[in-house]
């Protein structure tokens, strides 16, 4: 049955001021809809209120919703909202496509009919919707002293009888060793003295067994037969209702692939197919789930592996262990040493050895001289080990490769591989965190290889070739960089490049990567960039190294040129690059709306420049604007100037006619037409606006939002007067439809709520910590101005606090930074050097922490970094399409410098205010705040804003009361 699952906590609206009392249009709604009064749920049919708001949640399937109460379930029609049954059971469960539902109070269950309400006059100890089979897709037992099937109409099926129902499972004999094939199910009833079989499709008995009673097989593993029990003594059933063993057991368990463990007066047999494989005298059996023919006898010094396809019997020592499905590594029953054999074939390791080791890295057989060699691993051919050796160490980490050593001499092992060299003299195996790759040095013949942990060398310091078109390769290595080869004369065309790849699709052209830039060729192998290269971006790591967009048939791109401080816009036509804007910007990015392209040019200030193509011409249409948004499904843009939003075309024409203080797009998908939340600049109010900007409904609510992101468990609206909106005032909660029109409203809030306050400890405070660890500037001021502001690039907010700490001017640039971290030692001198990395920032928090300058080298770097919880573990699509490389780099700034003396003492707690509390404080407040006793963040719809005024400047006075105390706390928690 379709379903969805709502309580009143989900994620907030819009949020904004005053009150007013609309007048609305009343509606009628196809399906009763919820509404929202005092933090509890209505639901209304659009005209009048058919429940009173009393529930906390409720649950939507396609006929029924049920409502919970005090944490008790009830029931509503979807067309009338008529009450099927009140909110007083423990549990309600709805059958797909049915029409009865079972209800439960305490330990009884009843069956409720839903056209009529009438509930079961028999009470059962249990009820249950299974699925049987295609003819009858879902089925319900109701089982108690007496016990009935029901299908999903209410039809009885098995009549009532007393004694209880049960569904078994039961397998084709044939299948049973056939992990993927699936049983059919039937229903058994059990009485006092007899079980019966019904038929799955006709609910006829298939038979009745006198003087029996089955055993059930939940969870356990797929069977033919019934194990059932007779006179005190157990025995298995088939599906005709005869005994393939009559019942002269003390017990059976069924196990794996058709088996089955038999305990007699004697000790335990294996029986299997109608067959006893053994008799019931041997201390314990056992099978092999991956092995359908393979078992095992236990004695009390001995375990035999049998094979059934070969009908052989290999006896070891207890305490032998399989090895890959197919050896068995154990002792011999009368020398007791060790050694392998085949199930069913011969001996592959001769049974000499006195002694094993391992795993968990390795199993090793020991020599008597105490040599020890390795025992091959699942993808090695089993064989006698030829090398042998003192002792191992895993590498990494892991067990994948191990590093053996026979006195002084070196070898290496991968568990996929084997040997990748036996010991050897002049060796060295180390592992390379930073770069996952365990090198091998050699100091013989002085090389180092690399390798990974699949056992393959790492062939990337070897010159390799690489054919990148049909006229062009690549030839080259990391260490020595890579040329351009012309595949004809055989000769390099091209200067050597850190790396060289191919854009395809609209692009193709090849891309040529430097330190800070890259050059560009045709596929041919010309040379595009002359005098204008292409800068890459930095610290992008889920993109690629360079921006560019098509639009009418033209490429274009950033470009850097020599002696210009700046990029510009670039078009790349007629075999050169041709400078579209001036070298004067920061950065350029590529945007799109549903049906547009755009390049985003951000100027050093901070402020960017929208251009577009119009027609086949590149054209700067917005100017120094601040920010910049686009949404999926809309083609218009929302433009930022200062702090007043607007509408924009992307052929850059204001569309809104006035400007507003916050612009949403908010839409149902499913290809609809959606609609823009705006907030009035002067008022604080809330309305919408077509998608072309121009005015849907007037500013007059406090909050706005899609009726599907309030109540998630509405269905999509399907047609004409179904709600799209929700809307809020100071004292309405009410619906919009698709135009704006006002379908529904009735009171939000008839009495005050009941607010309190979680203490703020650092225990019941975790929004504190999370806030000082990412951004402790919104909390704290220190002895320098160091700020954080929005609207500016992470990158230069973060050198500009870097040049502070550094004594700089706050206005000194990265360049300035750079040269001063290096000239301090702080950071390796580098003259190419654009950006720090994350080396750059261990060395630069070691010498925050020691007051020294790092002499480590980069593996002990990392590995100090790493201890010190400053390594950032990256990785993931949903990471990187968020990364943000200085804000991680600030995060870690901030957070050594708090652990410095200096830097302890310098902190000191801001005090917060209303008029200027920002996103990231209020965000950091609101989890304190309980509203009739629920968490904030678990309610539907925000406080009206007078409400929180109060709410806020308590929150706020509390806050300020703490914050010193918070801080040294902090700061002791986190030294």
């Amino acid at each position: 049955m379709n379903r969805k699952i709502f309580t009143a906590c989900t994620a907030f609206l819009l949020g904004a001021s005053v009150a007013w009392l609309p007048t609305a249009q009343a509606a009628s709604f196809s399906e009763v809809q919820p509404y929202m009064t005092d933090y509890k749920i209505g639901f209304t049919d659009g005209t009048k209120l058919v429940t009173s708001p009393v529930y906390d949640g409720y649950s939507r399937y396609s006929s029924y919703t049920t409502v919970t109460k005090a944490g008790k379930y009830g029931l509503l029609d979807n067309k009338t909202g008529k009450e099927i049954t009140p909110a007083i059971w423990d549990n309600i469960e709805l059958i797909p496509s049915g029409k009865i539902a079972i209800v439960q109070k305490g330990g009884w269950f009843q069956y409720l009919d839903l056209t009529t309400g009438k509930l079961s006059t028999t009470k059962y100890a249990g009820g249950h919707a299974y699925y049987l089979s295609a003819e009858h897709d879902s089925v319900v037992a109701m089982i108690g002293q007496t016990s009935t099937l029901l299908d999903s109409s209410g039809k009885v099926l098995i009549p009532s009888f007393a004694g209880k129902l049960s569904m078994v499972q039961l397998m084709d004999p044939a299948m049973e060793s056939d992990q993927s094939a699936e049983p059919v199910r039937y229903f058994l009833g059990s009485t006092t003295n007899q079980i019966t079989l019904y038929d799955p499709v006709t609910f006829a008995p298939k038979f009745t067994l006198k003087n029996a009673s089955l055993i059930p097989n939940e969870g356990g593993p797929k069977t033919a037969y019934l194990k059932v029990r007779s006179g005190g003594k157990e025995g298995l059933v088939d599906v005709d209702g005869k005994y393939a063993l009559a019942p002269n057991y003390k017990a059976l368990y069924f196990l794996n692939n058709g088996f089955v463990r038999v305990e007699g007066p004697k000790g335990v047999g294996l029986w299997k197919g109608g067959k006893m494989l053994v008799e019931p005298q041997y201390a314990d059996v056992g099978t092999e789930f991956n092995r359908p023919d393979v078992y095992t006898t236990l004695t009390n010094d001995s375990i035999t592996y049998h094979s059934l396809s070969k009908g052989t019997a290999q006896t070891f020592k207890k305490g032998a262990e399989i090895l890959a499905n197919r050896y068995v590594l154990g002792q011999d029953p009368q020398t007791g040493l060790y050694g392998i054999a085949e199930i069913g074939g011969g001996t592959i390791v001769p049974f000499t050895y006195p002694r094993v080791e391992g795993p968990p890295a390795a199993r090793l057989l020991v020599r008597s001289d105490g040599k020890k060699g390795l025992i091959p691993g699942w993808e090695q051919p089993m064989a006698e080990p030829a090398v042998w050796f003192d002792s191992l160490t895993t590498i990494g980490g892991t067990y994948s490769m191990l590093s053996v050593q026979d006195g002084k001499r070196i070898g290496l092992y991968s568990e996929s591989k084997g040997w990748i060299f036996e010991p050897q003299e002049n060796t060295v195996i180390r592992y390379d965190q930073k770069s996952n790759r365990i090198l091998v040095e050699n100091s013989t013949d002085h090389t180092t290889t690399a390798y990974g942990f699949d056992g393959r060398i790492i062939n990337d310091t070897e010159p390799r070739e690489e054919a990148l078109t049909d006229y062009v390769t690549t030839s080259g290595s990391i260490e020595k960089g890579y040329v351009l080869v012309d595949l004809e004369s055989k000769q390099p065309i091209s200067k050597a490049y850190r790396s060289i790849y191919y854009e395809g699709g609209e692009i193709k052209l090849l891309v040529a990567l430097d330190e800070k830039v890259a050059d560009l060729y045709t596929p041919q192998g010309e040379l595009l960039t002359k005098d204008i290269q292409i800068p890459l971006q930095q610290g992008q790591m889920n993109q690629a190294p360079v921006v560019w967009t098509q639009m009418d048939n033209n490429v274009y791109t950033a470009g850097a040129k020599a002696g210009s401080a700046g990029v510009a816009l670039v078009q790349i036509a007629d075999g050169q690059l041709q400078p579209v804007s001036d070298f004067e910007y920061a950065s350029v990015s590529a945007r799109s709306t549903s049906g547009h392209k755009l390049m985003v040019l951000q100027r050093p200030d901070g402020t960017s420049d929208v251009w577009t193509s119009e027609d086949g011409q590149m054209t700067r249409k917005l100017e120094q604007v601040s920010s910049i948004e686009t949404a999926n499904g809309l083609d218009n843009l929302f433009v930022q100037k200062g702090t007043a939003w607007d509408v924009y075309s992307p052929e850059g024409r204001r569309l809104s006619s006035q400007s507003y203080r916050a612009l949403k797009y908010l839409t149902t998908g499913e290809d609809k037409a959606g609609a823009i939340a705006y907030q009035d600049q002067q008022t604080g109010l809330y309305g919408l606006l077509k998608e072309d900007g121009t005015v849907l409904t007037a500013a007059k609510f406090e909050s706005i939002a899609l009726a599907k992101d309030v109540f998630p468990g509405q269905w999509n609206d399907d047609g004409a007067g179904v709600p799209t909106y929700v809307y809020t005032t100071n004292q309405q909660f009410g619906y919009l439809d698709r135009k704006g029109q006002e379908l529904f409203q009735t009171a939000f809030l008839t009495k005050k709520p009941t607010i309190t306050y979680r203490p703020m400890t650092m225990q019941s405070f975790p929004s504190y910590a999370s806030q000082m660890r990412q951004n402790p500037l919104e909390l704290l001021s220190f002895d320098k101005p160091y700020s954080w502001p929005t609207g500016v690039p992470s990158e230069q907010k973060f050198f500009a606090n870097l040049a502070l700490y550094l004594g700089l001017p706050k206005e000194a640039g990265k360049k300035e930074v750079l040269t001063e971290l290096a000239a301090k030692g702080m950071i390796q001198a580098n003259p190419d050097r654009v950006a720090l990395n994350d080396e750059d920032m261990f060395a630069l928090s070691y010498f925050m922490e020691t007051g020294q300058v790092s002499k480590m080298t980069s593996a002990q770097l990392w590995e100090w970094a790493g201890k010190r919880g400053l390594v950032v573990e990256r990785g993931g699509m949903s990471y990187y399409q968020t990364m943000d490389l200085y804000k991680e780099y600030h995060e870690m700034f901030f957070r050594e410098l708090l652990r410095t003396p200096a830097g302890k003492q310098a902190a000191k707690a801001k005090s917060l205010s209303a008029a200027t509390l920002t996103t990231a404080q209020q965000q950091m407040l609101t989890p304190m705040i309980l509203v009739n006793g629920k968490a904030w963040e678990e309610l539907a719809l925000p406080l009206p804003q007078t409400e929180w005024a109060n709410v806020s400047n308590a929150l706020i006075d509390q806050y300020n009361k703490q914050a010193a105390q918070l801080l040294a706390d902090y700061l002791k928690q986190y030294p």
